[in-house]
């Protein structure tokens, strides 16, 4: 109903008060430009500000006088990570500056090859001010200010300024090296995100698989670096005739095959022998990981795993295989016409007599399993209907230059696909994250759950259940609101919809 100026390039976003001087109008003028055009525009305009006015005077009495708020101050920590063994605690604060050192090193790594490409191409570089930074984030903020409130002593707000203090020097630190160490820094952000998982999960069973992938992905990286293998051919001595052989380009590539293959075993060995000497540390179940903790961590790992099978299983839908396309077909299909809940019941009784293991899947990894399964079912069909947007003639005029299929797929089809669907891609990431409280039904402590712990207290069984209830559901707000502002930016920075 209300109208309102067009964005341009002088006025992206459409706000009157980023016209040049001349061309603002007064306050007065705006309003009546665009709340009060015509009589129905301006009857709309005062029914949904006298219910705004209502709803905001009742919400802020709630919260600010007649809530009682004492089951949230008392179990906090219940809810943030609920039966954690609170003497092993420590293990989360350690692996929270962790998390922060290896965020920051990836944000200041992004930021520093964004200021590369703008420098290679003469463009200017717009770096965001406290202000943009407070209006992208101001959600996660709020729910962070509103658990510091929360808290009866100042160690949880010391705990969280230096965490944040930590990323934000990670992050400087890393805009500041060269331009050669960026593929590094970005292998040591993984590193990091590891250890921070390895410190609560301990270094037993198959851990060392984790980090044997990791440093062999290192260790080829610089086995395959163009100078060293330079280096290592002038260096050899081709025993022919006591003379040193001319080291040929066939040569070299030899030499930089056999110099992967051995980077990668002496990785694997190094790292096996490092467990070995460490041993097994003691941990955490997974089934003790509980809370909001265990919420996010659950959430982030499904979207992980879900969004490259989901990669996988859209390409092999499209695929010219009969095989391949049917079972992804039927794989596709079949979860999708399943309801989460059963998925999730049958994942948490039945998974653990299909795999042949010597001691049985956790219940939490049953259900990230079940999570990745029907996420990765909904996401390939987005993923499909990006693919089948992308033109034809692209895909043609890949091939008529020379590219294979998978480098037509990979450079060509699979940028411009995911790039139409990330409203709904993130869509699909918000509902994954929010359908993590149905963990509640099969006994896992997740946030909601944790909710419930609490009244099945003596002191709260009546009490407060619509605070804690508003609580929760502000902290899931609040995670999915700033997920949402993220795609919205993204969006607004590739052009999605306008080229």
């Amino acid at each position: 109903m209300t109208t309102t100026l067009p964005p341009s390039e002088t006025n992206p976003q459409g706000n009157p008060s980023s016209l040049p001087p001349d061309m603002r109008v007064s306050p007065g003028t705006w309003l009546r430009k665009n709340l009060f055009k015509n009589w129905y525009n301006g009857l709309i305009t005062v029914v949904a500000s006298a219910l705004g006015a209502i709803l905001i005077f009742y919400g802020s009495r709630f919260v600010f006088v007649t809530g009682q708020w004492e089951a949230v101050r008392k179990n906090l920590t219940l809810l943030m990570v609920g039966t954690y063994p609170r003497s092993e605690l420590w293990r989360l604060v350690v692996q929270m500056y962790l998390v922060a050192s290896a965020i920051g090193i990836a944000w200041g790594t992004t930021t520093a090859r964004s200021q590369d490409r703008a420098e290679d191409t003469g463009t200017s570089v717009q770096r965001p001010t406290p202000l943009d930074l407070l209006r992208r984030y101001w959600a996660i903020l709020l729910l962070l200010v509103v658990i510091l409130v929360f808290t009866r002593t100042i160690w949880p707000t010391l705990f969280t300024l230096s965490t944040i203090a930590v990323g934000l020097s990670m992050r400087a630190g890393a805009m500041r090296l060269p331009r050669s160490a960026r593929k590094i820094c970005w292998l040591f952000a993984a590193f990091m995100a590891l250890v921070s998982f390895q410190v609560v999960s301990g270094t037993g069973g198959i851990a060392w698989w984790w980090t044997s992938a990791l440093v062999s992905y290192v260790a080829l990286q610089i086995a395959s670096a163009r100078d060293l293998t330079k280096y290592m051919g002038s260096q050899i001595v081709w025993p022919i005739s006591r003379r040193v052989r001319s080291i040929t380009p066939r040569d070299l590539a030899r030499i930089k095959q056999v110099a992967q293959i051995l980077a990668v075993v002496a990785a694997v060995v190094v790292v096996r022998i490092a467990y070995w000497l460490i041993g097994d540390t003691s941990s955490v179940s997974w089934d003790n990981w509980s809370g909001l903790y265990l919420t996010l961590l659950v959430s982030g790992t499904a979207i992980l795993l879900a969004f490259p099978l989901s990669l996988l299983l859209a390409l092999g839908r499209r695929s010219s295989l009969p095989i391949v396309r049917y079972f992804c077909v039927g794989y596709i299909e079949f979860f999708r016409g399943i309801p989460f809940i059963i998925l999730l019941f049958t994942a948490s009784i039945f998974i653990g007599f299909f795999l042949n293991v010597s001691s049985p899947l956790s219940l939490l990894t049953r259900a990230i399993i079940a999570f990745t399964i029907f996420s990765s079912a909904y996401l390939a069909e987005v993923v499909r209907g990006g693919l089948q947007a992308v033109p034809r003639g692209q895909i043609e005029a890949g091939q008529a230059v020379g590219l294979q299929p998978p480098t037509v797929m990979r450079l060509i089809v699979l940028p411009q696909a995911l790039r139409a669907v990330i409203p709904a891609m993130v869509g699909q990431f918000i509902s994954l994250f929010k359908d993590s409280s149905l963990l509640s039904i099969i006994s896992i402590v997740e946030f909601y759950r944790a909710r419930e712990l609490i009244h099945s207290q003596q002191e709260f069984l009546v009490n407060s259940i619509a605070e804690t209830l508003v609580f929760v559901a502000f902290g899931y707000w609040a995670i999915s609101y700033t997920m949402s502002k993220e795609s919205q930016r993204l969006e607004r920075h590739l052009g999605v919809g306008e080229r």
